[in-house]
């Protein structure tokens, strides 16, 4: 008869990581009885476990960046240390590897959370499966996935959605900003990041919740001012509650940001800014926004699955919300990002 540790980690996760915010590890507590419904309880790994094992966290980050978790000896040695003519990287990485299997993602006798696999004569190494080694960024793209899947079949992904959104707090690996290797994965998370995103903000203003939009847009441009995907469908719905100065604030912010880089908005930004200062009314007929231009500056659709299409701006009398009471939201410190920190005007 198996054990209640033994059996708590086949049917949970041995070790959590967060890799969207602040990095860590927890791992699993094992409990000598548990209800069925019971939820397992996870315990912090104390980052002076693990921060001063710079290869093998190297190693482990490396591969959750990879399809399926796995890569090849080369292409490990490649992306752990380009320079490797100084060093017997084979021995390194098998270093590593050894490192990481018994200490940093060490489970009792559950077997290893690495495996090292032959095939055609190649090493490979591998992480096992969300089963057993849970990862929030994959656990946040599978949301993503299943509430498109439920939107094509006709379904409600509101709970999906609102799942993600809450998993999708923190930059993805936002200790290694610069690394090369985390590039492709971080441009996959942050896509979906955003469509998580407008489609929440669809759903909200389709049931009237028009605050809970405001909220998460207001969210998106704290953690980035640059983002002007969220900045012009929050100035479109800013002035159709007759909150015109409050958008022509925060267009004027995310100009100075951006000069600051070196840069500027995208022309459509630029010509949505220009309307407000006018005093032209928006209307948004059902559409959705999107700023980031190509080389041309004109702007690009995502191709999401959701459908999403640009905001159609009209010249019109038209007042979608009316009496709408503005909302109550209050601009908040924006969370730490690489690149970045900045807080939003306070008006």
């Amino acid at each position: 008869m198996r054990s209640t540790a033994e059996l708590d980690s086949t049917k949970h996760a041995s070790v959590r990581v967060t890799t969207l915010g602040e990095f860590t590890l927890e791992r699993l507590v094992s409990a000598p009885s548990r209800a069925p419904d019971e939820r397992p309880r996870y315990e912090l790994v104390a980052r002076s476990e693990w921060s001063n094992r710079g290869p093998a966290m190297a190693l482990l980050k490396v591969l959750l960046c990879r399809p399926n978790r796995r890569a090849s000896r080369d292409e490990l040695v490649e992306a752990i240390w380009p320079d490797h003519g100084k060093i017997n990287a084979a021995h390194a990485l098998e270093s590593a590897a050894s490192v990481l299997r018994c200490h940093v993602l060490r489970t009792g006798e559950m077997g290893s959370l690495l495996l090292t696999l032959r095939s055609s004569g190649e090493t490979i190494f591998k992480l096992v499966g969300q089963q057993r080694l849970w990862v929030d960024a994959d656990a946040f793209l599978a949301l993503e996935s299943q509430a498109m899947r439920a939107e094509c079949q006709g379904q409600d992904p509101l709970s999906l959605l609102e799942e993600a959104h809450a998993l999708a707090g923190g930059e993805f690996l936002e200790d290694d900003p610069y690394a090369e290797w985390a590039q492709p994965r971080r441009h996959t998370i942050d896509g979906a990041r955003h469509r998580v995103l407008f489609k929440l903000v669809d759903l909200y203003l389709s049931d009237e919740r028009v605050s809970l939009a405001e909220e998460l847009l207001f969210a998106a441009l704290e953690d980035d001012p640059t983002d002007e995907d969220a900045l012009c469908r929050l100035m479109v719905l800013l002035v159709e509650q007759e909150r015109r100065q409050e958008a022509l604030h925060l267009y004027q912010y995310t100009e100075d940001v951006l000069q600051e880089e070196q840069t500027e908005p995208a022309i459509y930004t630029r010509e949505l800014g220009r309307r407000i200062r006018q005093g032209l009314v928006l209307r948004e007929r059902g559409e959705r926004y999107t700023a980031v231009g190509g080389q041309d500056g004109a702007p690009n659709d995502y191709t999401d699955g959701f459908g999403l299409r640009r905001v159609r701006l009209t010249n019109t009398a038209a007042h979608p919300w009316g009496g709408q009471t503005p909302s109550s939201y209050r601009y908040h410190l924006p969370r730490s990002r690489y690149h970045r920190q900045a807080a939003l005007p306070v008006m």
